[in-house]
């Protein structure tokens, strides 16, 4: 254990010295940077028990600490932005499973309207940051990170279907989703498809005119699929 211990200090202080000697060297040591912020952000991560387990707020400033430290540098790359990405998403996953259960404990009026209004704030925050994060990701993935790349559409996909009635989220998508190429979205049009008659206004303002582009510029991607529909 104190071995572990010793190893994370040291970790953290190697990120640390790494960006104030690039800062104030101004050397060209971007890829060192996002090595050790990542590495640190796995750490954290990992401390958290096994994969797949909720993150304990105890650790979850610490490792968005790092993973945003990671992606500092303009040219930061694909690994940053992705990791960056996936864990508010993952926060947001959690904060969502977490308040359907909390919900349902026995508390005043106030304590429920306090708590929910608590989960929302934090929720929001999480999925906008993600959405930022999968669009640059995606963005400047290439085919080495293709099957990474495709699921990160697919959770942005989850964000937009999940969260995008949040006035911040179906902004934020608004804002970002010009960066994506359309190209990138023949990967996923089933799912789009899938959701063509999806209720929410907010949801089809934004699917809607990208199917549009789509059908536009790609036609026979969407005459089969249209008209089996």
């Amino acid at each position: 254990m104190d071995h572990h211990v010793e190893a994370m200090d040291r970790l953290t202080n190697l990120c640390n010295i790494v960006d104030m000697v690039s800062h104030c060297e101004k050397i060209d040591s971007t890829d060192l940077r996002v090595a050790c912020w990542l590495r640190l952000g796995d750490w954290n991560v990992n401390e958290s028990n096994s994969p797949g387990t909720p993150i304990p707020e105890s650790l979850q400033t610490r490792v968005l600490m790092a993973y945003k430290r990671s992606t500092a540098s303009p040219d930061c790359g694909y690994k940053a932005w992705h990791a960056w990405a996936l864990i508010n998403f993952r926060l947001a996953q959690q904060i969502h499973d977490n308040r359907s259960t909390s919900i349902r404990h026995e508390m005043s009026e106030f304590s429920q309207s306090r708590v929910s209004l608590n989960f929302s704030t934090n929720l929001r925050n999480h999925v906008v940051a993600a959405v930022q994060g999968f669009v640059k990701a995606i963005s400047i993935g290439t085919k080495r990170w293709s099957a990474s790349v495709q699921q990160d559409m697919l959770n942005f996909l989850t964000c937009l279907f999940k969260y995008g009635e949040l006035p911040e989220v179906a902004a934020t998508i608004n804002a970002e989703i010009g960066a994506i190429t359309l190209e990138t979205w023949l990967g996923v049009l089933p799912q789009l498809l899938a959701r063509i008659h999806i209720k929410s206004p907010s949801v089809r303002s934004i699917l809607h005119p990208l199917l549009t582009r789509i059908g536009a510029k790609h036609p026979q991607a969407l005459m089969y699929p249209l008209s089996v529909f």
